[in-house]
C-alpha cells in the first residue's frame, strides 16, 4: 500500500508537470551532496533533512522526480521547503494545503525554473515528491 502512495504521488506530480506548458529539462546529475546540480549551475534543492530517498527518475521534458519519506509531519516538511527555497531565490507561485494538513503541495518559481514540492501523510509516515524542471 505504501508502494502504492508513492507511486500516485509520482503520477499526480508528473500529470501536473505536463501541464505546465514550456518546460525543459537539462540534468546532467545527481550528486549524492544533498543538491541538484545541472551543467551551468548548482540549483541547491535541498533533500529533507532525516528523509530516506525512495525513487529517482527523470523523465524528458517534465524534469526529475525524487521521492523520499520521513516520519515528520507534512506541515514540518512544507515550512521546511518553503524557507529553504526562499533562501536560495525561489518565490512561491503556488501553495495548497489540505484542511487537515495532512497534504499539501507548493509551486517554487526562479526565473523559468520551478521546483514542486509535494508531501501527503499515510499511517504517521510522509511521503515528499519533489519535481523540478529547469530551463537550459
Amino acid at each position: 500500500m505504501k508502494l502504492f502512495k508513492t507511486v500516485l504521488t509520482i503520477l499526480i506530480v508528473t500529470g501536473l508537470a505536463l501541464a505546465c506548458s514550456g518546460c525543459t529539462v537539462n540534468i546532467k546529475n545527481l550528486t549524492q551532496n544533498k543538491t541538484l546540480q545541472t551543467s551551468k549551475e548548482a540549483l541547491n534543492v535541498p533533500e529533507y533533512p532525516n528523509a530516506t530517498r525512495i525513487s529517482y527518475s527523470n523523465v524528458r521534458f517534465v524534469g526529475q522526480v525524487i521521492t523520499y519519506q520521513t516520519n515528520d509531519t507534512p506541515k514540518q516538511v512544507l515550512e521546511f521547503y518553503k524557507s529553504q527555497m526562499q533562501e536560495r531565490g525561489y518565490n512561491i507561485s503556488r501553495n495548497f494545503t489540505s484542511a487537515s494538513e495532512t497534504s499539501g503541495l507548493i509551486i517554487f518559481a526562479k526565473g523559468q525554473d520551478t521546483v514542486w514540492v509535494t508531501v501527503g501523510q499515510n499511517n504517521g509516515e510522509t511521503s515528499i515528491a519533489v519535481r523540478t524542471s529547469f530551463q537550459a
